[in-house]
């Protein structure tokens, strides 16, 4: 399910995160104490599932030189990376992706935005995007990125029941197979490579027939793991933070109002799957049955990438939620037309749509996208 900008904000003050100090002293102020070094960040106990599990480490300062002008809260499409990509608030085709933080939260301001990339690009090259935050606008900033379940995660049975005859041999079984506890959601049971998403516990009822008595076991453990069985940005990005059950982190920069400069990076998808839904979270609800992928309907999927401004007392400024669509083919790039073009290449006769992202990957809202990323 899809939480609201209140379930998501509740669970940011309930977990912790990777904490970074970018700016601890204000622009001239040489009264305050030198801090610790916080460049590593820490790791925090927390909630299964953070909804805000980004990761990373900021690289902004609040001063010195930076790629592009800190005037404005908002995100920016590198010029320096050897190919095109756009950045523009969602619904416009060039309204660039920025906003003046308020001073309050009655002046909260809420930014959705999509970043366009050609889908080839966004498989050999990956993605980047710049961030900067204006002096003045926010005591901290928060990131978190993109993740969706892609195993299906799912409560075990609480029974087992097994039936033997006077040999000792299984005449019938419920929730097992051979006699030993099964559950559909531990895909482990098939394939050893595949996760475990099975919880909670269970009891194995044995009966007799040679004796007609029933005996109960308790205390099993069907062991799944949930985390294990999310994928996309979040598990990806090369400045990754786990908490102790394997969920990504949220990062915390301190910016004591000072500007900030940050670039998220990465690398190719080339060297790992075979499609961009690691990277390319944008979906058209017509392509799944008027509503989401499945993969979003997990209780942790986080469905865009996400970037908090707070004051001291995390209370929220603004925020953006980035989207990133990739494009079938460069001429529908380049005049904004349609990105998800169909039918072959006059050259190869191979598909225009080289790299499946989520409208292929798993059509309908019922499919998931288990290792066939």
């Amino acid at each position: 399910m899809t939480r609201s900008l209140s379930t998501q904000a509740s669970l940011l003050g309930l977990c912790g995160g990777a904490v970074l100090c970018a700016a601890c002293q204000g622009p001239g102020d040489t009264t305050l104490p030198a801090l610790p070094d916080w460049s590593d960040g820490y790791e925090s106990d927390c909630c299964p599932g953070d909804l805000n599990t980004g990761t990373g480490t900021g690289t902004g300062t609040g001063t010195g030189t930076t790629p592009i002008p800190t005037t404005e809260f908002g995100l920016f499409a590198p010029q320096d990376v050897g190919y095109l990509t756009r950045i523009h608030q969602t619904g416009t085709t060039d309204t660039p992706c920025t906003a003046t933080p308020g001073t309050s939260t009655a002046d909260y301001v809420a930014l959705d935005c999509t970043l366009e990339t050609n889908e080839l690009d966004l498989y050999a090259s990956g993605l980047v995007y710049d961030l900067t935050v204006p002096e003045g606008a926010c005591d901290y900033v928060m990131w978190s990125h993109y993740q969706y379940e892609a195993w299906e995660v799912g409560d075990g049975p609480s029974t087992v029941s097994i039936t033997i005859d006077v040999d000792g041999s299984i005449v019938s079984e419920t929730n097992a197979i051979g006699g030993m506890p099964y559950c559909e959601f531990d895909y482990s049971y098939w394939d050893d490579s595949a996760p475990n998403c099975c919880l909670g516990s269970f009891t194995i009822e044995t009966t007799d027939l040679s004796t007609s008595t029933t005996s109960t076991t308790g205390g099993g453990d069907w062991g799944g793991t949930a985390s294990q069985c999310y994928a996309g940005a979040a598990y990806i990005d090369p400045d990754l933070i786990v908490d102790d059950k394997g969920w990504p982190m949220s990062t915390y920069v301190f910016l004591n109002r000072a500007s900030y400069y940050k670039r998220f990076s990465w690398g190719p998808l080339a060297t790992s799957f075979g499609t961009n839904v690691n990277l390319a979270n944008y979906y058209d609800p017509a392509d799944h049955d008027g509503a989401e992928p499945a993969g979003y309907t997990g209780d942790y999927a986080v469905p865009t990438y996400m970037i908090d401004c707070y004051d001291n007392a995390e209370e929220l400024l603004a925020r953006i939620d980035l989207t990133v669509r990739e494009w079938n083919e460069v001429a529908q790039f380049d005049a904004d037309g349609d990105p998800n073009t169909t039918g072959t290449e006059p050259l190869t006769g191979l598909p225009l749509n080289d790299r499946q992202d989520w409208a292929d990957a798993t059509p309908g809202s019922t499919t998931w996208i288990h290792d066939a990323q």
